[in-house]
């Protein structure tokens, strides 16, 4: 089969099966502005020296992985920080990177593996900005938490109820283990799907599920009073 004029495909082999491709199939058409691109040939063009690649990555996903650090970090000056040092990881591992997987689940592997290293600086648990997003699932746009300002024409009572329970959340999850919190932010806050989570931690799915629930449950009875509005 022969492909269009402009346009290239790269498929990642399986070592053990040169004759299995192992999963991603990258097509590339250069007739088409980069804009248009798939995150991994992007990535790969990027990785071939294309700084407009990189800027278009970074433009696609910087607000996504600010928006998880900050959540794991609570601070907006060490969030913008790693994820600097994020991006920078890009720039560095351009040349050998492999389309093995979804890019997303690449690039947030990354970013888990900056926070951990930011924890283990800091010696301690983060605490948490308040985490209304959880509440307000008809909001389709992702909330940024260097961008948010208040609705004047919010209704009082319920931004004081939604913050009484953001507070409570904040409180809930100071109790519960690294791990379980990790992996119910990525999939609740960023919905991650339970596939890629467990490549970013490098668990089971199972592992990844049964950490969800875990976390699920352990936060209900810090927020029953609230059962009507959650």
């Amino acid at each position: 089969m022969t492909m269009a004029e402009g346009t290239e495909q790269v498929i990642q082999f399986n070592p053990a099966n040169p004759a299995i491709p192992n999963l991603r199939v990258v097509e590339t058409d250069r007739d088409q502005p980069q804009t248009s691109w798939s995150d991994e040939a992007l990535m790969l063009d990027h990785g071939h020296g294309s700084e407009t690649a990189y800027e278009e990555l970074v433009s696609r996903h910087q607000r996504g992985v600010l928006n998880y650090i900050y959540r794991m970090v609570n601070n907006r000056q060490i969030a913008e920080e790693l994820t600097q040092e994020v991006f920078l990881a890009l720039v560095k591992n351009a040349q050998r990177y492999q389309p093995t997987a979804k890019f997303t689940t690449y690039l947030y592997a990354i970013a888990s593996n900056v926070v951990s290293k930011e924890w283990a600086r800091q010696k301690r648990r983060p605490k948490f900005f308040s985490l209304t997003r959880w509440f307000c699932s008809g909001e389709e746009e992702e909330f940024n938490p260097t961008e948010h300002v208040g609705d004047a024409k919010a209704d009082v009572l319920a931004e004081f109820q939604r913050g009484e329970i953001s507070e409570a959340i904040n409180a809930a999850l100071k109790y519960l283990p690294e791990h379980q919190r990790e992996a119910f932010i990525l999939r609740r806050f960023q919905d991650v799907p339970y596939e890629e989570i467990a490549r970013i931690l490098d668990v089971p799915i199972g592992t990844v599920k049964s950490r969800v629930v875990r976390a699920e449950r352990a936060l209900r009875p810090y927020l029953e009073k609230f059962r009507e509005y959650v």
